[in-house]
């Protein structure tokens, strides 16, 4: 087999898989674990502990056959024991048989809104065994709960930067509002109306010119 995979940061969906692959694999005793997670809304994401099963998982995809097509969540593991003699996936063993892969452990978890699949392989038959499906299986829930809770966590920090963005934005205007408020009398509709007429005459954003009006007001007499 090739060299590994270069590492990915661990506070990302993919970097999370990538170290819980590496971590299915070793628990396996196996020479690599790929894991495949389907999100709401139809993408996939598939990584693996080494390039070489990698590309079998992608080429599992492709062909539309396989023991990680074939297992279903809270089902039974699926159990290739042996590439060269297995008849149900032709194709894949064929596949599985030139990148040295000689028998592969497939299961499935959910979590709402993923679905992963982790498929542990082996260099020679019947193993990784059909004992390990409860491992293989606990791997999956968790890698499908890892991805949903990242990307949770990443959609509250897109919220949290757009709320700065949109403080950063309101807040010179509010202050300008309140600026001529004071010097005008009026009240806030009417400022921000005054606000508003400037900033159409001067062809300028609102923002520019509550900046200019608050730099203005701010400079030292001279």
């Amino acid at each position: 087999m090739r060299r590994p995979l270069p590492r990915i940061p661990q506070d990302t969906p993919t970097g999370a898989l990538s170290l819980l692959a590496d971590q299915a694999a070793v628990a396996a005793g196996a020479c690599g674990a790929s894991i495949s997670v389907r999100r709401d809304g139809g993408d996939v994401l598939l990584v693996a502990s080494h390039p070489d099963v990698g590309e079998l998982a992608e080429v599992e995809a492709e062909l539309g056959e396989g023991p990680g097509l074939d297992v279903m969540p809270g089902g039974e593991p699926v159990l290739l024991a042996d590439t060269l003699r297995e008849e149900r996936w032709p194709r894949y063993c064929r596949a599985a048989l030139r990148r040295g892969v000689r028998s592969c452990l497939a299961a499935a978890g959910q979590v709402p809104r993923a679905r992963a699949t982790v498929t542990v392989y082996g260099l020679r038959p019947g193993h990784p065994g059909a004992s390990g499906g409860p491992l293989a299986a606990a791997f999956a829930a968790q890698a499908a709960m890892v991805v949903t809770h990242l990307e949770d966590r990443e959609r509250g920090w897109r919220a949290v930067e757009e709320m700065r963005d949109t403080l950063a934005t309101r807040w010179p205007i509010e202050q300008a509002k309140g600026m001529i408020m004071q010097a005008l009398g009026c009240d806030a509709d009417e400022a921000f109306a005054e606000l508003r007429k400037t900033s159409q005459n001067g062809h300028l954003k609102l923002r520019d010119v509550a900046h200019r009006l608050i730099s203005r007001e701010s400079a030292p007499e001279g």
